[in-house]
């Protein structure tokens, strides 16, 4: 009996050691999960501040991308703007050099014109001198 009492003792002693280890392994495996978790839970968080991070960064290109795409069409339009001005300025400019240009022809014109009425009264007034001159010397021929 003594020996089936310390065998007993001893296959007691020995559940005991089995128990505490079970438990002992049990509150380590439940530890592991709790930080597999954790980290798990922290790893979520981060990629969800990261996603956060792209999302407000993908907002901000975009916002300047419009930006931008905004400011070169203001660019684009001042630029026609300036273009058509200038074009209107040009056609101003034209206009009143034709008008000159076709002052200046009419004035050439003119004077042209009082040059050849000039030029034909001095050639009659000449004409007439030469007839009254041919007259006078006809006189004074007839007379000798």
């Amino acid at each position: 009996m003594t020996q089936k009492s310390d065998e007993l003792i001893q296959a007691q002693a020995e559940l005991r050691d089995f128990e505490r280890t079970v438990l002992a392994l049990r509150w380590e495996l439940e530890n592991a999960h709790a930080e597999s978790d954790a980290r798990l839970q922290k790893s979520a968080v981060a990629a969800k501040a990261e996603a956060a991070q792209f999302e407000s960064t993908i907002v901000a290109l975009r916002e300047e991308l419009e930006e931008t795409r905004a400011e070169h069409e203001r660019a684009v339009q001042q630029a026609i703007a300036a273009s058509h001005n200038e074009i209107q300025q040009l056609k101003a400019i034209i206009a009143a050099l034709r008008d000159n240009l076709e002052l200046a022809r009419n004035d050439k014109e003119n004077d042209i014109e009082r040059a050849v009425n000039a030029s034909k009264a001095e050639i009659a007034q000449l004409h007439g001198t030469i007839c009254a001159l041919r007259e006078q010397i006809e006189a004074l021929s007839a007379k000798t």
